[in-house]
């Protein structure tokens, strides 16, 4: 059976930074003396800058044992220009021999950060200058993690994150004071499928690096570990200490033996029991949920108590989709209450192919949805069905046969035959 490497990046407790995230996958075995040549070398690209020393260090925070990246330098110039700061990076990126995906990983990050600064104070990215993340520090967090996830072969694997702590409080930077979660945050993680936590201290617990990082290799929140065994284990230690939490990033690193790789998500589940209504009621009830992107709608008939006639709705609904699910059913169906349960949802990873199929020497193009295994075989092959529909009533062939002979199409030129 295919395996599958995972790994989660658990920040739910002292949140993320770029060096804790570069000092937990040293923890986890990635080579120090590549990352710290890196590091080095990033001095070359960026002017006015210059690398004292930079190590990884064991320490322990309240009894844990953990890695610390400690980093000092020099940097005379203390704003720049953030398309300037792109062009260190990729000179640097190229010196030291990255892969593309590493290289693309360690740019798209910057580009992210730069973007989050563009929208906040309204500018154009092209004349986005940076303060706090304009220093080599940033583009040694950079580097080094993009060189560690490299030397880990982390961007072959599925990368998962926990909830994000980002503490409370207040920020003081170069722009003043915010509440924090300061704006760079927030424009990092809008729209993104991460889901935010406060934490346990009134401090800020993510940084925008940090941030940048893990939104450009994480694919989503999971609420629990996915089925992994671990293998790897790394913990990177950030610089402040807080009195009831140890201040680290925790990666876990391992092995999936699931024979079909299935991803997680959050959907509510809404329920509510209607009587003394219609068919035709219903029916309309199913047609505005279903127009208002519904991710599903079933409803089942009943016998409820007075052994009255009864309706089960059930709606599965995208979190961003609950209020209006819950307006439709409240105005449409007339029912008074409604029962709502947030719920894990596996999903199989799927592709979505146009394919030419030839039907009574009649020419048609049919979507089809296919579903393949971790070791690349196929397990699911379904052609869309309204094109099925379609293809029947141009042919005049009953829609039973029409689906035979796509099938039957279908399966040949995917090779399931």
């Amino acid at each position: 059976m295919a395996k599958a490497i995972v790994a989660v990046i658990d920040s739910q407790v002292a949140g993320i930074s770029g060096d804790m995230l570069l000092s937990s996958l040293v923890d986890a075995g990635a080579n120090k003396g590549k990352i710290i040549n890196a590091v080095f070398a990033s001095q070359d690209f960026l002017k006015g800058s210059e690398v004292i020393s930079a190590s990884f260090d064991k320490i322990v925070s309240h009894g844990f044992s953990a890695t610390r990246f400690r980093f000092v330098y020099k940097d005379s110039i203390l704003t720049r220009r953030g398309t300037d700061m792109q062009k260190s990076l990729a000179r640097c990126c190229d010196s030291i021999g990255l892969d593309q995906r590493a290289k693309v990983f360690a740019f798209e990050s910057l580009k992210t950060i730069i973007s989050s600064e563009a929208i906040i104070h309204g500018e154009d990215f092209g004349k986005v200058h940076l303060h706090e993340s304009s220093s080599i520090d940033t583009l040694a967090d950079l580097i080094g993690t993009a060189v560690a996830l490299q030397d880990l072969e982390l961007f072959d694997a599925k990368i998962l994150s926990t909830k994000v702590a980002v503490g409370g409080g207040v920020i003081r930077f170069s722009h003043g004071v915010v509440s924090n979660p300061a704006n760079a945050i927030l424009e990092i993680f809008r729209g993104k499928h991460f889901t935010l936590i406060g934490g346990l201290v009134s401090e800020e617990l993510t940084t925008p690096t940090g941030a940048a990082m893990l939104v450009n290799i994480a694919s989503e929140t999971t609420n629990f570990y996915p089925n992994m065994a671990p293998e790897k284990v790394g913990y990177g230690a950030g610089k402040k200490e807080f009195n009831n939490i140890p201040n680290f990033l925790k990666i876990v690193i391992g092995e999936s033996n699931l024979a079909i790789q299935a991803s997680k998500d959050l959907v509510y589940v809404i329920e509510t029991n209607v009587d003394d209504t219609t068919g035709e009621i219903i029916g309309n009830v199913i047609e505005r949920l279903t127009e208002a992107d519904a991710k599903d709608v079933t409803v089942t008939s009943g016998i409820s108590k007075k052994n009255r006639p009864t309706y089960l709705i059930k709606v599965i609904s995208d979190p961003a989709k609950l209020n209006i699910m819950l307006q439709i059913l409240f105005e449409e169906s007339g029912t008074l209450g409604v029962r709502v349960h947030e719920v894990e949802r596996y999903l199989l990873a799927r592709t979505v192919l146009t394919l030419p199929i030839v039907i009574k020497d009649l020419r048609f193009d049919v979507q089809v949805k296919i579903v393949k295994d971790s070791a690349g075989r196929l397990v699911s092959v379904k052609p869309e069905f309204d094109h099925v529909r379609i293809i029947a009533s141009r042919a005049g062939l009953s829609v039973k046969r029409a689906m035979e002979l796509v099938n039957n199409e279908v399966f040949q030129k995917v090779g399931l035959m």
